[in-house]
């Protein structure tokens, strides 16, 4: 995740220490934002550069037209506003010309914030990986379409190594996960059905020899009694 210290944060929005920790307080910048880290002058704070940056501009623009309670009930539905391409790319979080050369993402000239911290996230993992530029742009191109698929503001991204390979999946409770191409589900199953479905027997099996062999094990040893 790209970060921003708290200094560069003041000096970059023009807002005072006052003001970010009463918004704060207020609750509209989330607590867990706020990370505290030792430096060399003790501790710094660093937030995620992205949500903090949007979210203390969309304060900033409504402020002086809402109430406090008014932009809480704003910004907690904030996930589904967009963002313009300008704002992306002056915020630098993305590499150059990303947005015109991803398929899902180059005829947009608006993005979800979902998009584009999803985006981040795949270009942070393929650099630890040491995945090469194609090999994340493949990535991507495979991966961001499952946004369409599952637009929930609480859903969790997995992204998987299978035999030295990424692969994406989305998932959120009491829902199948969603995987990206490459990836099919053979088959699903509750681990305590199976468990009961073994203690009684009558386990799933596409092999009836292996189902008769069980069957006629019982004869074969009273035989040998």
């Amino acid at each position: 995740m790209i970060e921003i210290s708290k200094k560069e944060l003041l000096e970059q929005t023009g807002i005072s220490y006052g003001q970010l920790y009463r918004w704060k307080r207020e609750r509209l910048i989330p607590e867990e934002w706020f990370v505290k880290r030792s430096a060399i002058t003790g501790q710094e704070t660093y937030f995620p550069k992205l949500q903090i940056l949007d979210r203390i501009e969309a304060i900033l623009d409504l402020k002086e037209d809402h109430s406090l309670e008014e932009i809480r009930n704003i910004l907690a539905s904030e996930h589904s506003a967009l963002l313009g391409r300008k704002r992306i790319e002056g915020l630098g979080i993305l590499p150059d010309g990303l947005l015109d050369h991803i398929d899902y993402l180059k005829d947009k000239s608006e993005f979800r914030r979902g998009e584009i911290a999803f985006a981040v996230m795949i270009i942070e993992v393929s650099k630890e990986r040491g995945l090469s530029d194609d090999e994340r742009d493949a990535l991507l191109n495979r991966s961001l379409p499952l946004l369409d698929k599952d637009r929930s503001a609480s859903s969790v991204v997995f992204v998987i190594d299978a035999a030295g390979k990424l692969y994406v999946l989305i998932a959120r409770e009491g829902k199948h996960p969603i995987f990206d191409s490459g990836i099919e589900i053979v088959r699903t199953a509750s681990l305590p059905d199976l468990v009961t479905k073994l203690k009684v027997g009558r386990f799933d099996s596409s092999n009836e020899e292996a189902s008769l062999t069980r069957e006629a094990s019982p004869k074969t040893t009273n035989q040998n009694l």
